[in-house]
């Protein structure tokens, strides 16, 4: 596999280890999973470790969902550029893998991230 190919694959393993260090650290401060919905009562660096997760999950679920196809588009229009589609769909795939993999987390976990 190329440099490029696992450069591309960075930012969707960084949300990965988000997710789950953010579930971790929820987990061992709280001690259990939240019982209600929001922050409220989570200790200032838990609610600083969430805030951060949310604003990079925030800004990359923007970009792979709605600058990476205009530019995988602009990609197979401009023969020159063509090669370089496969780096966005690497964040399309990881969208996707990053969605998949949250039938691995605990569902009380899960549920509290998606509200």
């Amino acid at each position: 596999m190329k440099k490029w190919h696992l450069f591309a694959c960075v930012p969707y393993a960084f949300a990965i280890i988000f997710f789950y260090s953010v579930a971790v650290h929820m987990y061992y401060t709280l001690e259990g999973w939240p019982t209600s919905i929001g922050t409220r009562g989570f200790p200032e660096p838990l609610l600083i470790h969430v805030n951060i997760q949310g604003w990079y999950l925030s800004i990359l679920g923007f970009f792979t969902v709605f600058v990476s196809p205009v530019i995988i588009l602009i990609c197979f229009i401009v023969a020159k550029l063509r090669h370089l589609s496969i780096y966005f769909l690497f964040q399309i795939i990881g969208l996707v893998i990053f969605l998949a993999q949250m039938f691995f987390a605990p569902d009380a976990y899960v549920n509290w991230f998606w509200d």
